[in-house]
């Protein structure tokens, strides 16, 4: 089918130079390989969002890994680009902004699916894992729902050959629903910790949560993900007090978001105020929120927006005498 890129958009503009892009990936040299990735990433689908250019050029970058014809050091990138797409077809189904573009990208995403699956399942061992998180992707969205099975019996057959950490293999299965209770006391402690983190509503997996909370989680789970599933469990903050104290002072300044930030708003449901003392865990936490150096850049508006919606002083000096 012919594209009229001139009719469309991508996040800088009209998409006429997007062909040229396409092209480079088959018959460009390595700099010209290296700008059409690029562009890709920050133009066709910048930091996640569509544009009226993304399905067209998802269907096209789908031609190249079916046909074969995609220079063989950009095909990773490619299948991270489409896995990029299903997620932003899942993460901004409710947006209505893009209610116009999300169902045309959503039929594209969903044409690439039985391309990327021989991709999968005939890879390299090292890619193997890269490769399934950008599948995995794709299937949940929900036209994808029947494929789910046929690709978690996949999964978990790569899981069984060793081709990297089994927890990494878990976290795809869990995405699927896939019961892992019976990994729940698996001697490896990513393992038993990812398989908690599916099954929180098990009274075993609410023990580990909040036991693991304390420490540096394992190679195999983020910590944003630990902390995410503890807030979720606990009954309130004062039961993980001690634990969130571990990771505010040893997160850096990217947990504002999800790590140490998600504690402090968790801590904090409304404001610090004078007529309102801190408890003790509060106190608490705010002492070793002052004894992590990664927070007090006063550059840092992120992290500043942190304490501002807690009602803290961003001056690290405040804090302190603030909790004594």
């Amino acid at each position: 089918m012919t594209v009229d890129w001139t009719r469309l958009g991508h996040a800088y503009g009209r998409a006429i130079d997007t062909p040229g892009h396409l092209a480079a990936l088959e018959f460009g040299d390595a700099e010209a390989r290296e700008a059409a990735l690029d562009h890709l990433d920050m133009a066709v689908l910048h930091q996640g969002f569509p544009e009226t250019a993304t399905a067209p050029a998802v269907r096209a970058v789908t031609a190249l890994l079916a046909e074969g014809r995609a220079h063989l050091d950009t095909v990773e990138s490619l299948l991270e680009f489409l896995g990029d797409a299903a997620m932003s077809v899942i993460n901004l189904s409710d947006d209505r902004y893009f209610a116009g573009i999300l169902p045309d990208l959503a039929d594209a995403v969903a044409q690439a699916y039985p391309v990327v699956l021989p991709l999968v399942t005939a890879s390299p061992p090292a890619r193997a894992l890269f490769r399934a998180e950008n599948l995995v992707a794709i299937a949940r969205m929900r036209s994808l729902a029947d494929r789910r099975e046929e690709l978690a019996v996949l999964l978990l057959e790569w899981s069984e050959r060793g081709a990297g950490p089994q927890a990494e293999w878990l976290r795809f299965l869990g995405q699927f629903g896939v019961d892992l209770r019976d990994r729940l006391v698996d001697p490896d402690p990513a393992v038993r910790l990812r398989a908690t983190l599916v099954h929180e509503d098990d009274p075993r997996g609410r023990e580990v949560i909040l036991a693991a909370l304390a420490e540096p989680p394992p190679l195999g789970v983020h910590e944003f993900a630990l902390v995410a599933a503890a807030i979720r469990v606990a009954a309130d903050f004062d039961e993980i007090a001690t634990a969130a104290c571990q990771v505010a002072s040893r997160d850096s300044w990217a947990g504002f978001g999800d790590g140490w930030g998600a504690l402090v708003r968790f801590a904090f449901p409304e404001p610090y105020a004078t007529s309102r003392p801190l408890t003790e865990p509060q106190r608490a936490l705010v002492r070793a929120l002052v004894t992590n150096d990664e927070l007090w850049d006063s550059t840092n508006g992120s992290c500043g927006l942190v304490f501002k919606q807690a009602g803290l002083p961003r001056s690290r000096s405040a804090c302190r005498r603030l909790v004594g």
